[in-house]
């Protein structure tokens, strides 16, 4: 039981994280499951997943790079300037990412983007986790449903759905960087001339 409970809250922050740390702390209160195995399980998922958007930014954002309107303004010297600059907030701005909805998937997408070393994000990354995951999971054993009711709805995606996200923009981009944009602005006013000719 504990080792399947322990496989299931792990692989369930792919889905939602969150709603993960929730469902530990209710099990825990409940006397169904120990405390170090929900935190433990929640915690390296989340861990996980934080690795995994960082891995998708640095392994595809080139794709990103490549597109001429982002490329321009991401490339030596401001890419660098950007780099240097999370390598000196990493602390701040992975941690406080962790607490702030919304902020983790294009921060952590940045970071790998602009390859920040692995060895810094994952510190930083670990820490945020280290302080969300307990807080929230020993929360909910506490107060149970008075605390878990409330939060549901605020929950955030987990790896999976914020993995899809990425990659669906990642690609958009790489399909927007092969289209010849100036073959179909010729194309568009080529159509133009052809309808009025028409309507002579």
């Amino acid at each position: 039981m504990t080792l399947l409970a322990f496989a299931s809250l792990l692989f369930g922050t792919f889905i939602s994280e969150d709603l993960a740390c929730v469902t530990a702390g209710l099990l825990i209160q409940r006397g169904e499951l120990a405390a170090s195995t929900g935190i433990l399980a929640c915690t390296l998922g989340i861990f996980v997943g934080d690795l995994g958007l960082w891995a998708v930014g640095r392994l595809f954002g080139h794709a990103v790079l490549g597109w001429s309107g982002i490329g321009r303004r991401l490339q030596h010297e401001r890419a660098e300037e950007l780099r240097a600059w999370l390598e000196r907030h990493a602390a701040g701005a992975i941690v406080a990412s962790r607490f702030l909805p919304g902020t983790r998937l294009p921060l952590y997408l940045v970071a790998g983007i602009v390859k920040l070393p692995c060895f810094v994000f994952a510190v930083w990354a670990l820490v945020g986790t280290l302080l969300w995951t307990p807080t929230l999971v020993l929360l909910t054993a506490r107060l149970g449903d008075a605390f878990a009711v409330p939060v549901k709805p605020l929950v955030g995606p987990g790896l999976l759905p914020q993995m899809l996200i990425a990659l669906g923009i990642l690609s958009l981009f790489h399909v927007l960087r092969r289209i010849d944009w100036q073959r179909v602005r010729i194309a568009g006013w080529a159509d133009g001339i052809q309808t009025k000719t028409r309507r002579f």
